[in-house]
């Protein structure tokens, strides 16, 4: 076995050289030295010259990676099962990233292919991380709230790396790199012109401080919930601020290809790290080793804590999503640069205040409730009721101020209006009375949606409507996979969630039958929002997983956290298709 790690962690080393590699042969221009593909110039042997050189040397490379990965696929027969589900998923992966390789050669190195190259390397590179993690040996399932609650954390500021990386091998590919010559200005303006170029370059740049606070946010989450991963945190938090650094120099250079090459490098290093942290999150630690590693933290850190947890962060990064990318779907990819901002941050304020006021209603709720006695600040008794709501009114009336003055007063309206349905209808009349309350209470989830197309369009249409459709309907099975799993803690609160009152074979049919629906609203999509078939390809290949889970699931062969962390990768790559097939089609 120790054989098969130290070969698990080379390949993870090789893989990540092949994807500097692949950064060095785009930004010095060799991408198209080699015309055809899998020959080059027609050639086995291609030309001595350098460009020619570099591009077959990373082919090669990628080569030796692929007979590398099927070896590991034979060898962990021979091995644990559990290595042999990773071993497979890097072995698929990287016959699809070097059937990509070609399409992108061929097709004289399109900006979207050549993101969709990086993005399944980091996929691959994934698969890679876990099965060398597997190899190294893995303790038990961790089943503790603190824990879960950090491998949420963990998962938030991953899938938001990964968006971060994907934009900026878009800036790089579409030749925006300079877009925005000076920093952290753009132009010398706070927001800049929305031209071509300028808005994927300043969107970079706004994503990027997301993931900041972020990371930043899961140190502080990692020094409370798992301290004997806090290093882990520590260091990628550091990593991360020194590639800040290096992204300054590529302005400074020019876009020295060196400098555009390290910058690649260190993001992929730090993939690999935000992915260590998330397998071993999953992980029971030594309660003995976290109780002597627990450190006291200052009372200040321990109060923006909870005013932060007040808003549960994670919620709102999800509800982001859904209203970025329905900004750029609505304005067919150039939205307002100032609009972008106002409504992102005008809806993260209001979501925010929602949440907290949730906190404040459901205090006696979060104290019987397992999971969230210790983690939420008012039910734990750390923020008195008082002071929670008047922190929800400030956050409420400065988003609604935001996104009035930002955007227009009817997605302000629209934004308030989702606010009070969650507060008054949903928690405070729903959530008690009916085990229907999540079904008609997701509506609040889905209406950021409709904001975002208010606020660049000034009306809600259809295309809105079907957005606001899509994450209605996704939201019952979501939240009843998630309820499966929290059956007794919401009976012992006298929640009527569907499994304590209906039981699991009813949910489970139910998850079903939305799922259906999700899918098959999702279809509609095509012709009402005029995308093509990037999306299309998308949707049918995310909602046929969904479905086959979710069918799974009620057959009995199927786990509900599996179903549950599938549905939301399922919404966020769903909506990230869509911007995708809009900026390749749309434009």
């Amino acid at each position: 076995m120790d054989a098969f790690r130290r070969s698990s962690a080379g390949l993870l080393a090789l893989s990540l050289a092949l994807v500097v590699l692949g950064g060095v042969v785009r930004t010095t221009g060799a991408g198209d030295a080699c015309p055809d593909w899998p020959l080059c110039h027609g050639r086995w042997i291609p030309p001595l010259e350098p460009l020619v050189l570099l591009e077959w040397t990373h082919r090669l490379v990628a080569a030796v990676v692929g007979l590398w990965v099927a070896v590991q696929v034979v060898w962990s027969y021979r091995l644990r099962p559990e290595l042999r589900k990773p071993a497979w998923a890097a072995l698929g992966l990287v016959v699809l990233q070097a059937l990509l390789g070609g399409v992108t050669v061929l097709s004289g190195l399109e900006p979207w292919l050549v993101v969709l190259h990086l993005g399944t390397a980091l996929l691959f590179v994934a698969a890679v991380v876990v099965l060398w993690q597997r190899a190294c040996g893995l303790g038990p399932v961790a089943r503790d709230d603190r824990s879960r609650a950090f491998r949420g954390a963990v998962l938030a500021a991953l899938l938001s790396l990964y968006v971060l990386i994907l934009l900026g091998g878009y800036v790089g590919a579409s030749g925006a790199g300079l877009a925005c010559p000076d920093w952290p200005l753009c132009r010398g303006a706070v927001l800049p012109p929305p031209e071509r170029g300028v808005l994927e370059h300043f969107a970079h740049r706004l994503w990027a401080v997301l993931v900041a606070v972020l990371l930043g946010w899961l140190v502080v989450r990692a020094r409370q919930d798992r301290p004997d991963l806090r290093r882990l945190a520590h260091a990628a938090a550091g990593l991360y601020g020194v590639q800040i650094f290096v992204g300054w120099l590529n302005l400074l250079s020019g876009l020295h290809f060196g400098v555009v090459s390290t910058h690649l490098g260190l993001a992929a290093v730090l993939w690999v790290m935000v992915l260590v942290l998330l397998v071993r999150a999953g992980q029971q630690p030594e309660s003995a080793a976290v109780d002597r590693a627990r450190p006291q933290a200052p009372r200040w850190r321990v109060a923006v804590s909870d005013y932060v947890a007040l808003t549960k962060p994670r919620i709102v990064v999800l509800l982001l999503v859904t209203t970025a990318c329905t900004l750029v779907v609505a304005e067919r990819g150039r939205p307002s640069a100032l609009v972008v901002l106002a409504t992102l941050v005008g809806g993260a304020l209001t979501a925010g205040a929602a949440n907290a006021l949730n906190c404040v209603l459901d205090r006696d709720v979060d104290a019987v409730m397992q999971r969230t006695r210790d983690r939420r600040p008012v039910a734990a008794g750390r923020i008195s009721p008082a002071r929670a709501v008047a922190f929800a009114a400030v956050l409420g009336a400065v988003g609604f101020w935001v996104l009035w003055r930002g955007a227009n007063l009817l997605a302000a309206t629209l934004a308030v209006a989702g606010l009070v349905f969650y507060v008054l209808v949903y928690t405070a009349w729903l959530k008690r009375t009916t085990p229907q309350n999540i079904v008609i209470g997701g509506a609040a989830g889905a209406v950021p949606p409709l904001v975002a197309w208010a606020a660049v369009t000034g009306r809600v249409e259809l295309p809105a409507l079907l957005l606001f459709a899509v994450v209605f309907l996704w939201t019952p099975p979501h939240f009843w996979t998630l309820s499966l799993n929290l059956k007794e803690d919401y009976a012992a609160a006298r929640i009527p969630m569907l499994p304590v009152v209906r039981g699991e074979a009813e949910t489970r049919r139910q998850v079903f039958l939305y799922t259906v629906a999700t899918v098959l609203v999702t279809l509609l999509m095509v012709p009402t929002a005029e995308l093509g078939g990037l999306y299309a390809s998308a949707a049918a290949v995310l909602g046929g997983g969904f479905l086959r889970r979710a069918w799974a699931l009620w057959r009995g062969s199927e786990e509900a956290w599996s179903v549950y962390r599938y549905s939301l990768a399922y919404l966020a790559l769903l909506f990230g298709a869509m911007v995708a097939d809009r900026l390749v089609f749309g434009v």
